[in-house]
């Protein structure tokens, strides 16, 4: 079905294909291949391609003024492998597990192999209700909270603040562990961007970003930010399915990157235009 051109599929998010860079993306491959082609056509570490690794280091300064370690990211195969990762490596068998209510498919099934305890909060207008929120954590011993704060799939909404703030106060005082992902954070039309949770809740945090929303889906490039210890567990967990990602796309996500932040629609022509990075 979402390969039917006549159809506008909302069963997924798909990104709308005339937005793609198509021109820029030729562009910043051929750049890559003359420039860097032994380099990119070689296996990379596990931890991923260290250039796009120091990019989205970089990426979270400009976007939410965190210092982040290059070292402690590492690049997966789109933010999915990521969660899975994350659930292989930090649940067990009946682990109490937090989602939120309503979540998609995408969201419990990464969890389902590891048999956790399924809990889900509800969601009010400016993020979870709070009152549930304190009951689910003083009645369960939650390992972890998945969450999505800046427009939560599928409801759209987005954490306020003041929400950011006492949810990462909850967390911390019951020592949960919050999985921030943030595909759609940069898909704003209006307002000012958040802050990140992890200004919020320095520690017991882990970031999930990806490349799918802002570049192209087909890329399959995301990646996880974690303490140390936790990286490194994730790193050996990694290395069974996968070894090490596709150096020549992460290579190429290095270059595209580094030209454009985003793809917009100009108002004048209604056609996509490609802004620069800054």
């Amino acid at each position: 079905m979402t390969e039917n051109p006549e159809i506008i599929s909302f069963a997924g998010g798909l990104p709308n294909p005339a937005l793609f860079p198509v021109q820029e993306i030729a562009a910043a491959a051929q750049k890559v291949l003359q420039n860097n082609g032994h380099e990119a056509l070689q296996y990379s570490t596990t931890e991923g391609y260290g250039p796009l690794r120091e990019y989205i280091a970089q990426r979270y300064a400009r976007r939410f003024g965190l210092s982040v370690n290059p070292a402690h990211i590492l690049i997966t195969t789109g933010s999915q492998q990521g969660l899975d990762l994350i659930a292989k490596v930090l649940l067990n068998q009946g682990d109490p597990v937090l989602l939120e209510r309503p979540a998609t498919w995408a969201q419990f099934k990464p969890f389902r192999c590891n048999e956790p305890t399924f809990h889900t909060v509800p969601l009010c207008d400016d993020g979870p209700d709070l009152a549930i929120l304190e009951q689910i954590l003083r009645q369960q011993r939650v390992k972890l909270f998945y969450a999505v704060p800046n427009f939560q799939n599928p409801s759209g909404l987005t954490y306020s603040a003041q929400k950011r703030a006492e949810v990462a106060r909850l967390l911390r005082q019951h020592q949960v562990i919050f999985i921030e992902d943030d595909p759609y954070g940069e898909l704003r039309f209006k307002g000012q961007p958040l802050l990140s949770m992890k200004q919020f809740l320095p520690d017991n945090i882990i970031l999930l970003g990806s490349f799918s929303k802002i570049v192209s889906p087909a890329l399959r490039l995301g990646w996880v930010y974690a303490d140390p210890e936790t990286l490194d567990k994730l790193v050996v967990a990694k290395q069974a399915p996968t070894c090490t990602p596709t150096t020549w796309l992460s290579a190429f996500c290095t270059n595209i990157c580094a030209i454009t932040t985003w793809i917009a629609i100009s108002k004048k022509s209604g056609k996509p235009t490609v802004a620069s990075a800054t």
